[in-house]
C-alpha cells in the first residue's frame, strides 16, 4: 500500500512544538512533502529537517514577515494541499494586570496570523487539480476531486473561557468563529476548513502552568489523563488524507485515551 499522504504538500506553523514535531515526522513518513515554520527553536528545526521536511524561521506576530514568507512560499510550490495553523502564543495574567501589549501579542499570533497567512496562501490552496482514483476509495468512485484543507488548532478555552488567560481564550474563540466562517466562504471553492481541539497536553507552552491548574485540567478530562501529541498527530494525518473529503466547518474535540 502506498503512503497515506503520498505527494501531499503540507505546511504547518509551529512545527517545533511537541504536536508540530510529531505531525511533521509522521506526515513525512507517510509520503508528504512537508514544510513548517518555527520561531526560535533552530536546533529542533534542524533535527526535523533530517526527515526531509523544510523549515522556515517566521515571527507570526509580524505581518510584514508573514507577507514576505508567503511570497517566498508561493515561488517554491505550485499548489498547497493542507495548511495547518498550529503555532500559538500565551501571555497569561488576570485582566486587571494584563497589559495592552500582552493582549495584542497573543491576538496577533493566535488569530491575526492564521487570517493573514490563509489569505496570502489562498492562490496555492485554490490551484487544484483532479487526480486519479485513490486506493482509499471504492472502485465505483471515478475521477474524485480532492479538496484543499485548512485546519486551525483551537482550545477548550475558546468555548468555556480560561481564568487568567482572557487574551488566549479570546484568540481561540475568535479562531473557532473564523474557522466556521471560512468554511462557508471557501466551500464554494471546494475547500474544507475545520478546527481541532487537541485537549490539554503537557508541552513547552504549559511548562510554567502551576501544578494546581495541571491537576484541575486532569480532573476535567473524561479519561483523567493528558492528551498525547503522538495520537493527536495521527488524527491530523487522517484528516489531511484523501479519506476525508466532505466534512467542513467542524470543531473536532480530541479526548485523550488511557495509557
Amino acid at each position: 500500500m502506498e503512503p497515506f499522504l503520498k505527494d501531499k504538500i503540507i505546511l504547518i506553523t509551529g512545527g517545533t512544538s511537541r504536536l508540530g514535531q510529531a505531525f511533521v515526522r509522521k506526515a513525512a513518513h507517510q509520503g508528504a512533502r512537508v514544510f513548517f515554520t518555527y520561531f526560535k527553536a533552530t536546533a529542533v528545526a534542524k533535527d526535523l529537517e533530517q526527515t526531509g521536511a523544510q523549515g522556515f524561521p517566521l515571527d507570526l506576530a509580524d505581518s510584514q514577515a508573514i507577507e514576505c514568507f508567503a511570497a517566498l512560499f508561493r515561488r517554491k510550490v505550485e499548489q498547497l494541499d493542507v495548511l495547518i495553523h498550529n503555532a500559538a502564543a500565551t501571555a497569561d495574567a488576570l485582566i486587571e494586570k494584563m497589559s495592552e501589549k500582552e493582549w495584542d501579542d497573543v491576538l496577533r499570533v493566535n488569530l491575526k496570523a492564521p487570517f493573514y497567512l490563509t489569505q496570502k496562501l489562498l492562490p496555492l490552496l485554490m490551484r487544484r487539480e483532479k487526480k486519479g482514483v485513490s486506493h482509499h476509495f471504492p472502485k465505483m468512485v471515478t475521477d474524485p476531486f480532492f479538496p484543499a484543507k485548512v485546519f486551525t488548532m483551537v482550545s477548550r478555552a475558546g468555548l468555556s473561557g480560561l481564568a487568567g488567560a482572557s487574551n488566549y481564550a479570546a484568540s481561540k474563540g475568535g479562531l473557532i468563529a473564523m474557522t466556521k466562517t471560512l468554511a462557508k466562504e471557501l466551500g464554494r471553492k471546494k475547500m474544507l476548513v475545520n478546527a481541532v481541539n487537541p485537549g490539554f497536553m503537557q508541552s513547552s507552552m504549559t511548562a510554567s502552568v502551576p501544578e494546581k491548574i495541571l491537576q484541575k485540567n486532569l480532573e476535567e478530562s473524561p479519561l483523567k489523563t493528558f492528551s498525547d501529541p503522538e495520537e493527536v498527530a495521527e488524527f491530523l494525518i487522517f484528516l489531511s488524507s484523501d479519506s476525508m473529503r466532505q466534512v467542513t466547518g467542524q470543531v473536532f474535540h480530541f479526548e485523550p485515551r488511557p495509557f
